[in-house]
């Protein structure tokens, strides 16, 4: 029996992953927290801060005598990729994964696999979770982290930040203004972004983990093939739009090193294969902790199932095939058998991990969606077409 008083409200369980690094930033400073309430505009927030700036400066540099820094800030696809749209995705990201995690937490509690005790040790890990997900400490540490990391590269490898004309300043001998927001503001605020997620990620991953060590009640006979657990897959799509963010990173970067001739033969496997086992292992890494439970249910629904399977076989066989002549179309045999075959079907066809082939495309499609103008914009267009036909035939 379910107690619906004891939980939490669903708005409530929503908001648990949807908060983290950076969404509370502003709270270190004693400011509204989040700054904007609604999630687009935060993203165009994020928009505005992390790219429009840069624009600007751009213009103002080429007002006061450079006009050459235009064609390199405009043909700079890894810049615009990056901050014009990975940065407000990963923002947006916050509605559209953080909160599906929330209510997909939330569901545990409703459905049937874990008893009254292991309900109450779900909601206090979930609880807990919350706590960590939102926790100011979090904040301030990525915003050390993040500034620690910005420095360590600017110490040992300064010439990133130098990588385009718009970056340096006029006399070459340091950075220009848009140089200098792409390296304190812009640069910080994606990695800020980014690091966010791992935590919301790991904080997922913790609670999975809690709840896999459960007694669960698992149905090897489910028609989800996941023992009740196919609800699981549906965070993997939730990860779409986070997906699309880092395949809209990396893509930046395959356009650049295209549009520079700087590809090599290892180019398209370091790149485009890289950002797809990255996003698959963030979305489907923690469903492995339901990978023992999962098997040990396989294997005793199998023999259980496979003895039942077998008996009926046995007795229709036996009812059939004995000699006496019945009519066919006024026996239930069939369809019990069926009935029967197709239960004992599911458990033979149970996943050993609650994810579908169709969340795993959906998946690996918005990530690699981002390629695709990525690959326009920086190759003629007729070796683009002749790479999109030879993946066809």
């Amino acid at each position: 029996m379910v107690h619906q008083a004891a939980l939490p409200p669903m708005f409530g369980v929503e908001a648990i992953f949807e908060g983290g690094p950076p969404r509370r930033l502003t709270a270190l400073a004693r400011l509204p927290s989040p700054i904007a309430p609604n999630a687009t505009v935060r993203a165009v927030l994020t928009f505005g801060i992390a790219w429009i700036p840069l624009a600007v400066l751009v213009a103002l540099d080429i007002v006061l005598g450079r006009p050459d820094v235009l064609d390199s800030f405009v043909e700079d696809i890894g810049v615009h990729a990056r901050y014009a749209i990975a940065a407000p995705l990963l923002v947006l990201g916050h509605v559209v994964c953080a909160r599906r995690l929330g209510r997909i937490a939330y569901h545990f509690q409703v459905s049937g696999l874990l008893g009254e005790d292991d309900q109450r040790r779900a909601r206090e890990a979930l609880e807990a979770t919350r706590r960590r997900v939102h926790s100011l400490w979090a904040e301030a540490v990525v915003v050390i982290a993040v500034y620690a990391q910005v420095a360590t590269l600017v110490a040992l490898e300064p010439q990133l930040l130098r990588q385009a004309d718009w970056q340096v300043a006029a006399d070459g001998a340091g950075l220009s203004a848009a140089g200098w927001w792409h390296g304190v503001v812009s640069v910080p605020l994606l990695m800020a972004l980014l690091l966010g997620w791992v935590w919301r990620i790991a904080n997922w991953a913790w609670f999975l983990r809690t709840v896999s060590r459960l007694d669960l009640r698992l149905v090897s006979a489910h028609p989800d093939q996941a023992g009740g657990l196919g609800f699981l897959a549906q965070s993997v799509r939730a990860f779409c739009i986070v997906g699309m963010g880092l395949g809209a990173i990396v893509a930046g970067r395959f356009g650049y090193v295209y549009q520079h001739d700087l590809a090599t033969p290892f180019t398209n496997l370091l790149l485009v294969g890289g950002v797809t086992v990255l996003t698959l292992a963030l979305a489907v890494g923690p469903l492995l902790f339901f990978m023992r439970a999962l098997m040990q249910s396989w294997r005793h629904g199998a023999l259980e199932y496979g003895v039942l399977a077998s008996d009926m076989g046995v007795q229709f066989e036996r009812s059939w095939f004995g000699g006496s002549e019945r009519p066919m179309l006024a026996e239930p045999d069939f369809s019990a058998a069926t009935d029967l075959y197709q239960v004992v079907a599911n458990v033979y066809a149970m996943r050993f991990i609650p994810v579908d082939p169709r969340s795993l495309i959906m998946l690996v499609a918005a990530t690699l969606a981002p390629f695709i103008p990525a690959m326009f914009l920086s190759m003629p267009t007729e070796a683009v077409i002749g790479e999109l036909k030879a993946l066809l035939f």
